[in-house]
């Protein structure tokens, strides 16, 4: 049976602080805002959106989650194997071990003995994985770039409604995604006495992101320009996320916060490491 135990202090929050200016955002989402319904449509000779037919609709900052989740799986098992002993005496008929008497066999110039044993194993599985909240493409190495080069502040309680968006992978989401990689490392056991996923890490981060949705008036279409609050990057086949957490939120909530996503992944992992494989695919596009 499978048991899942987590740190005290394995749930924390930590939000980026803003480096790029919103107003430098505006200006390169102004820019790029003919590159926002596709390249089909910028390079079609009879209809191609204009300076003139597309306008600004919305624009926000929002906070974008993303996970940090470390886990490991310690498996207490026996193994059954045989053993072959290579036998050098060029005369023993037989080995006593204790009070067991082993036939010696041999095939051509080599002898040994077979016995049956039971290995006592213990092994450690290790997952490390950042995993983005809003299921996008982002390559995991991404992530952990922001952490590495911009400033972050950990924080008990989160009190921006109008800007943090509610995760599609909530933590419980994001722990069986963890639970089901682990598990599907194979482990050839005889029997199983104990089998713990402890997690050491399920840290929320939050980094600032432009929004800017246009409307192309001609065509009856809407396009959004995304601007990484932290890198600049401009990001042309942006999205607009509408659900919002509208409350406070703190440590003790993020078990809750998008949690019904958990529950469309499935109890035996399938679609668990189906999803993180894709979330975490070495060829992903950094956005």
């Amino acid at each position: 049976m499978q048991v899942q135990a987590q740190a005290p202090d394995a749930s924390k929050i930590f939000v980026f602080e803003e480096v790029y200016p919103f107003r430098a955002a505006q200006e390169q989402a102004e820019k790029k805002k003919l590159s926002a319904f596709g390249m089909m449509a910028k390079f079609n000779p009879l209809n191609r959106p204009r300076e003139d037919t597309v306008q600004l609709s919305r624009q926000e900052m929002r906070l974008e989650p993303f996970w940090h989740v470390v886990a490991q799986r310690s498996v207490d098992y026996t193994c059954q194997i045989t053993y072959q002993v290579p036998v050098h005496n060029l005369y023993a008929q037989t080995l006593q071990l204790d009070d067991k008497v082993f036939e010696v066999t041999r095939q051509k110039d080599k002898a040994r003995i077979e016995f049956v044993a039971i290995e006592h194993c213990h092994r450690k599985i290790h997952f490390d994985q950042m995993i983005d909240g809003m299921q996008r493409d982002i390559k995991p190495a991404v992530l952990k770039a922001y952490i590495e080069k911009y400033k972050f502040t950990e924080t008990e309680r989160v009190e921006r409604p109008d800007e943090l968006l509610k995760p599609l992978i909530s933590m419980a989401a994001a722990k069986q995604l963890a639970t089901a990689s682990l598990t599907s490392e194979a482990v050839n056991a005889y029997e199983i006495q104990a089998d713990l996923t402890h997690f050491e890490r399920t840290h929320l981060y939050l980094r600032p992101v432009f929004a800017f949705e246009f409307r192309w008036s001609s065509a009856d279409k809407v396009g959004v320009i995304e601007v990484d609050g932290l890198t600049g990057e401009v990001v042309e086949n942006g999205r607009w996320f509408k659900d919002k957490v509208s409350q406070v939120l703190t440590r003790d909530m993020l078990v809750d916060v998008g949690a019904e996503m958990a529950g469309t992944l499935v109890p035996g992992g399938g679609a668990a490491v189906k999803l993180l494989s894709k979330l975490v695919a070495p060829g992903a596009p950094g956005h």
